[in-house]
Order: structure tokens, then C-alpha cells, then sequence
């Protein structure tokens, strides 16, 4: 069975087992009953992944550690190495848990032995969108936002013009490498503008608005995987991102994205350093 977390120094000791092994922590409620799917799930796991550490924290009487972990819902499974938080899974999601799994115990040196669309020591952090706060201005309600972050042929594409105005943010801060587009090309964004924590500017401020960085896509970037490299200095602790399609590669009256992708690494969400050692946890 996976381990019931009694004392908050008894984290720090997770923390350090994190050094050699994958360690995955369930932050749990007593009253949630998605929990009780996870903790089954868990104790399955158990011995399907010996290698593997599993362990639960119950948040109302660790609210310390899980508001240092900036753990916001119930379940949350966070996934360790080298003492720091590599991957995070929200709900009672059996794949999305295994497929977790599965990269950790590929990543023998935590985020640096990864690799996400051939950005190696890199990984996807698509899965930290937030859809509910993040929004597309000038998009077709036939084609939403949606479609770009999810399996299929659907696209998200521009309504009244080739212009697209799309507003991101995530679920904690984020360090930024690249960005990946796929697209059809005869409608493939071209001239694209990124704003780093940004959500103000509208399509009337892009001509005075000074980008984060500014990117010119081809038809050999498309085809070469759709990956462009960031000033990486300047997207270092990344909560929200406008990203301003201007144009499109083929000069069409729309323009069309089929899949988005943020590749970089997540900013440490816990640190030894910051769990205090022997002290319990506390109900709200």
C-alpha cells in the first residue's frame, strides 16, 4: 500500500529519497470521493512499480506542505525527482497516472535526461494550460481553442480575418524553452508576436506594444516539426502568454492552428528548504 505521510519532516525524507528513485506523492481529502479511486489505483501500483515510491498527504493536516507544493485541488498526484516536482496529474485519470509513471522512471536525472518534440533535458508542459482561464480572441466558434490542445483532426482558426489573438495561462509558474506549432500549411500562422505575462494587450496595441520575442515561421519549420527555440532569459518564470497570429503563410483570409504545444520545465514547486522540519501539518 502506498505510504500515509504522518509528520511534515517525513516529506523532507521523501524529498531526499526523490534522489535515487521516482517518488510519487498523492495529495488527498478524507471527503473527495474522486481520492478513493486514486488510492486503489495506488495500491495496485504498488506492485506493479516496485521502483516506485508512493505516498499520500492528507492536505487538511499537512496544509503547509500542500501550499508549498501549491497544490490547489483534491486528488493531485506530483511526481519527484532529484528533490524536485518533475510532473503533476490532477483528477482520477488511470492513463494520464500511468503515463506519468512511465516518463518518470525514463528521466534517471530528473527534467535534464528528458525530452519533449526533440528539445532534449526539456518537457511538455501542455498539460499545465488552463483552459478555463485561457481564451482566443477572433476565433471561430466551429474552430475554438480547444481543438489545439487535445487528440485529433479538428483546428482551432481565425473568424473575420487571418488575425488571432490567444491568451494562455497556466496552472503555476513555468520556465519556457520552445514553442511547437502544427498546422495546415496554406493556413499556418507566419508573423506571430509572444507577450510573457501579458493578457492585456488587444489587437489595437500590437503595433506599439513591445513582444517578448517575435518569430517569423516557414514552410521548413513546419515541416521540420514545427519547433522554435525561445530566448529562454526571458521566459523565466512564466504564468500567462498572449501569443498575436498577424498573418499566415499562404496569405489566406483565415488562418488555422492544429496543435500547440509548450515545451521548458516547471519552476520548482517544492524545495526541501521550504518544508519545516517536525512540524505537523494543520487543519483549515
Amino acid at each position: 500500500m502506498a505510504v500515509n505521510v504522518e509528520k511534515a519532516e517525513q516529506f523532507v525524507d521523501i524529498l531526499r529519497e526523490s534522489a535515487e528513485k521516482l517518488v510519487v506523492v498523492d495529495f488527498y481529502s478524507t471527503t473527495c470521493p474522486p481520492c478513493l479511486v486514486v488510492d486503489k489505483l495506488l495500491n495496485q501500483f504498488v506492485s506493479q512499480y516496485p521502483n516506485v515510491g508512493f505516498y499520500k498527504v492528507d492536505v487538511k493536516r499537512f496544509s503547509d506542505v500542500a501550499m508549498q507544493c501549491r497544490v490547489t485541488a483534491t486528488p493531485t498526484l506530483q511526481f519527484f525527482r532529484k528533490g524536485r516536482s518533475i510532473n503533476e496529474v490532477k483528477g482520477a485519470n488511470r492513463k494520464a497516472i500511468i503515463d506519468a509513471i512511465e516518463a518518470g522512471l525514463n528521466d534517471n536525472n530528473g527534467s535534464e535526461g528528458k525530452s519533449a518534440y526533440g528539445v532534449v533535458g526539456h518537457i511538455d508542459l501542455t498539460r499545465l494550460v488552463l483552459m478555463k482561464q485561457s481564451e482566443c480572441l477572433n476565433q471561430n466558434d466551429d474552430h475554438p481553442m480547444e481543438n489545439i490542445f487535445v487528440e485529433g483532426d479538428k483546428v482551432l482558426e481565425s473568424d473575420v480575418d487571418e488575425q488571432m489573438m490567444l491568451r494562455i495561462s497556466f496552472n503555476q509558474p513555468i520556465k519556457l524553452h520552445s514553442i511547437m506549432l502544427k498546422a495546415p500549411l496554406d493556413k499556418a500562422p507566419k508573423n506571430i508576436k509572444l507577450y510573457a505575462n501579458r493578457t492585456d494587450v488587444e489587437f489595437d496595441d500590437v503595433d506599439t506594444a513591445k513582444p517578448t520575442q517575435e518569430i517569423e515561421m516557414t514552410n521548413r519549420i513546419y515541416k521540420d516539426g514545427g519547433v522554435v527555440n525561445l530566448r529562454y532569459v526571458l521566459f523565466q518564470n512564466i504564468n500567462t502568454i498572449t501569443i498575436f497570429v498577424a498573418d499566415n503563410l499562404a496569405d489566406e483570409e483565415v488562418s488555422a492552428i492544429s496543435q500547440l504545444a509548450f515545451i521548458g520545465t516547471a519552476v520548482n514547486s517544492a524545495n526541501m528548504s521550504d518544508i519545516r522540519q517536525g512540524e505537523e501539518g494543520h487543519s483549515h
